[in-house]
């Protein structure tokens, strides 16, 4: 998929298929918050907003809208990611894809 239907397509996904799109300015507020708050003063850890992200948009015909999606808002937490963070395999494989996507701007 090129750039630009990824671009256009990305954020779509994100909103109506897992929920867990957020807009720009949002997602400044919340690194900011990550910077200043004293609630995230602890090392290592991944913050993240309980607002809805697992909520999955569902197309209602009458309205011809998504309704139900959404991540945004939310309170701050620690996340606890799963085991497979640890799974150096996959780091490796992870790491792997992504320098390839990105090597044409390198």
């Amino acid at each position: 998929m090129d750039e630009c239907r990824f671009r256009k397509f990305f954020p779509v996904f994100m909103k109506y298929v897992t929920g867990g799109y957020v807009s720009e300015e949002e997602a400044g507020d919340r690194l900011a918050q990550c910077i200043n708050s004293p609630d995230t003063l602890k090392s290592g850890v991944y913050w993240s907003w309980n607002g809805g992200a697992r909520t999955v948009g569902v197309y209602d015909p009458k309205q011809k809208t998504v309704v139900g999606a959404g991540g945004s808002g939310g309170e701050l937490f620690e996340n606890r990611p799963s085991a497979a963070v640890k799974d150096e395999k996959k780091g490796k494989l992870l790491w792997d894809y992504s320098m390839q996507a990105v090597e044409s701007y390198m």
